[in-house]
């Protein structure tokens, strides 16, 4: 893998941010940045990188993460972690002290683990527009406003059940995200579970708030952005690499989902200028 260009990690010398307050900083680069030129660093505040494209990988304390769109890792204070590599990335990244929040008793601060969560398209829109409005609150020096802001994203961290994940659940989620294999249906996940897909269903609202075709649209969506952006498939070709036949029927869902179709996204990803 190539680097690029550099991107300076807001923890680096010569970065200018407050031990004391919120930071925050928009990632924006088609730039592969790899793991020498971002080393281990062990900070002590928490540290988070929210994901509208691309991806990052991310280990943390000898466990690897990679966050793609959509998805919000929170790094706990005094974990080592280093960052693999940023990959076409589009998002945010950024640090804060507890003492700076005004609520510092959510689960997803007091558990000392890291925070992987899936943010639902909406939800991940929603949070989104709360990273920009506190991106500007930050550079106003409105702490009040990013603190209560950023209360609203802990909240949305907080698991409705707080409970180990079902062996099945997290199975079907290993299948769902193997780019190796054509995503497939929810009936066709149930069977090689060994399960009824009703039962899948429960299964996964039940731990993660939405069904099972939720998860596989958000998969098949996220697929569908990496095949149109790095290769020269053809709109048919990422259809069917996505698990559905008819190519019209994928492109009225890519646009139902993403506001574009297949064509107009690879063009707008083709005409983005190499942002730092």
């Amino acid at each position: 893998m190539k680097s690029e260009k550099r991107i300076i990690p807001f923890w680096e010398k010569g970065v200018e941010w407050k031990e004391d307050t919120f930071f925050l900083k928009k990632l924006e680069t088609k730039a592969v940045v790899e793991a020498a030129e971002i080393p281990q660093v062990v900070l002590p505040r928490y540290t988070f990188i929210f994901m509208l494209e691309g991806e990052v990988l991310t280990e943390i304390a000898g466990k690897s993460y990679l966050c793609r769109g959509g998805q919000f890792l929170m790094i706990p204070a005094q974990a080592p972690f280093s960052v693999h590599y940023y990959k076409n990335v589009v998002g945010y990244t950024g640090s804060f002290p507890l003492s700076f929040l005004r609520d510092s008793s959510y689960h997803c601060l007091t558990s000392g683990k890291p925070v992987f969560h899936t943010f639902w398209f909406d939800e991940a829109a929603f949070v989104a527009e709360i990273m920009d409005r506190i991106a500007a609150a930050c550079a106003r020096g409105d702490n009040g406003y990013v603190s209560r802001a950023f209360d609203l994203i802990l909240y949305g961290l907080q698991s409705p059940a707080e409970e180990k994940a079902h062996p099945v659940v997290s199975r079907f989620m290993e299948m769902l995200f193997d780019r190796q294999q054509v995503t497939d249906t929810v009936s066709g996940y149930a069977a090689r579970l060994d399960i009824s897909p009703s039962y899948l269903n429960k299964l996964v609202r039940t731990q993660t708030r939405h069904s099972a075709m939720d998860w596989v649209e958000i998969a098949r969506v996220n697929w569908a952005k990496n095949l149109l952006r790095e290769s020269k498939l053809s709109i048919t070709e990422v259809s069917k690499a996505v698990g559905i036949d008819d190519a019209s029927y994928f492109t009225r869902f890519f646009r139902k989902v993403t506001g574009y179709t297949p064509s107009e996204f690879r063009k707008r990803e083709v005409k983005k200028p190499d942002w730092l």
